[in-house]
């Protein structure tokens, strides 16, 4: 008995449908940890493989605010393609143009760039490292403190020493790899994680010793990392 071309229509349509939904739920953050003062998610390996106009965004319900510790966690498996990256951008909400953009580039090099827009200083390479520039040991962390600036660190040591970027309220998190839609994939395994301590840091080590922040951000993913085991 022939198939009618209906039934044959709808399930071409679903064989292309079907794989795009799964890519495009596949890609979201997951692990997701919300406490008073802290929070922390993991995006997986596919928003690396995003296009600069299609990144993965994790909002958070309200902007955190200008006091923040941030540590970056990159476990991904990068392709074997040249330029292999992962750009992570931390916002502000809008209509402020203010953001944070950190190049984590793979292989043996692991180049690491971190440029900075705000009216102030418009579009800036804040830092490059074409040689080892971030270290796979620890997590990368990024710092706001109010009246102190921002810090960054590399994984193993501060990078950008208390930056006046006119404070920095953060909003949202953008990750993606590729600079334009079709290009190869950057990453085929592992993730990206995030967490975050907010709220009040005067009177903490890192107020007052920069290169406090990498112990703190250690610290903290340590101590999230513990609050996601007892929640589950």
């Amino acid at each position: 008995m022939p198939v009618p071309r209906t039934l044959v229509a709808v399930f071409l349509t679903l064989v292309v449908l079907v794989p795009l939904a799964a890519y495009a739920q596949g890609d979201q953050a997951y692990d997701i940890v919300k406490g008073e003062r802290n929070e922390s998610f993991v995006l997986p390996y596919g928003a690396a493989n995003h296009d600069r106009r299609d990144p993965v965004v994790y909002t958070f319900d309200q902007p955190i605010g200008q006091n923040w510790i941030m540590g970056v966690q990159n476990t991904l498996s990068y392709t074997t393609k040249q330029d292999a990256k992962v750009v992570m951008v931390l916002r502000e909400q809008a209509p402020s143009e203010k953001f944070i953009e950190i190049y984590m580039y793979g292989g043996d090099v692991r180049k690491y760039v971190v440029n900075v827009n705000s009216p102030e200083i418009g579009y800036t390479t804040i830092y490059s490292n074409d040689e080892r520039g971030w270290s796979t040991e620890g997590p990368v962390g990024v710092t706001h403190v109010e009246n102190q600036g921002l810090l960054i660190s590399d994984g193993q040591r501060v990078v950008v020493d208390k930056l006046d970027v006119n404070g920095f309220n953060l909003a949202s998190v953008e990750v993606y790899g590729n600079d334009e839609s079709g290009l190869p994939a950057n990453a085929y395994a592992g993730a990206v994680s995030f967490s975050l301590v907010f709220g009040s840091i005067v009177g903490t080590p890192v107020y007052y010793l920069p290169g406090a922040i990498m112990a703190g951000v250690g610290a903290v993913i340590g101590i999230l990392l513990i609050v996601k085991k007892r929640k589950k």
